[in-house]
């Protein structure tokens, strides 16, 4: 991850002004300012791990607490950026995904189903198609499963998430599209990390025109983002 050493340092204030002025989209514009209102990024050292790994928390509007304006609009320039991969369904990871997958799937005509894998299997769930993936939120491995039933083969699968960080999530998603002898069209996120997931996903046989993110971020600092497009380090209001 490059780090951008003479790039000057944006305070709120006119990081807020620089995103207004841009040539980004409606959307984009709303995410990039959330970012920099809401957000914070820092780092975290895993109890069980020696390494430490750089946080982004959207909790305020993405996956805890969600702005519904700001999702619609994510949804809508996602699912316009998707309409050409022509998914019949949309398979996410809980429970971040789940909220941009559905936002994604009400802008597609026509208007695919949503499958989302939980973590382990719920008795509800008899037969079950499984894949083991790192939870590094939780700090753990969890168990993903998708009934059988729910994703017949052959399906056109569109892989959605809240953010692409190191494509390990989507690898194991795609194991389990792999069970169904479904078809894997695509990937679409709202943030992408600069940790290597974009390059992986490339390395399993997808293009670049297959791997859509709302917006891209090229490196991280505690407490400042660099986002692409942008010749400066944005600093974030929560420290």
């Amino acid at each position: 991850m490059n780090d951008y050493p003479d790039l000057p340092i944006l305070e709120p204030k006119d990081a807020l002004q620089t995103i207004s002025s841009s040539l980004l989209s409606r959307a984009q514009k709303l995410l990039a300012s959330s970012l920099v209102a809401q957000s914070r990024s820092f780092t975290y050292s895993p109890s069980d791990s020696d390494q430490s790994f750089l946080v982004l928390d959207v909790t305020h509007f993405l996956n805890h607490r969600i702005n519904t304006k700001l999702i619609m609009a994510i949804g809508e320039e996602l699912a316009a950026l998707a309409t050409i991969l022509q998914p019949d369904i949309i398979l996410t990871a809980p429970s971040s995904g789940n909220i941009p997958a559905i936002a994604t799937a009400i802008h597609l005509s026509p208007i695919p189903d949503v499958v989302y894998a939980p973590k382990g299997q719920p008795i509800t769930i008899d037969n079950a198609y499984h894949a083991m993936s790192r939870s590094y939120t939780h700090g753990k491995s969890v168990d993903l499963t998708v009934a059988k039933d729910c994703l017949p083969a052959g399906a056109r699968v569109l892989i959605c998430d809240d953010f692409l960080d190191t494509g390990k999530t989507a690898i194991d998603l795609l194991q389990i599209v792999a069970q169904a002898q479904a078809i894997p069209v695509g990937f679409c996120y709202v943030i992408e990390k600069p940790f290597g997931g974009r390059e992986k996903l490339k390395e399993a046989g997808f293009s670049d025109s297959q791997i859509i993110s709302l917006l891209s971020i090229d490196s991280m600092r505690p407490g400042k983002l660099k986002l692409n497009g942008f010749d400066a380090w944005f600093s974030l209001v929560r420290q």
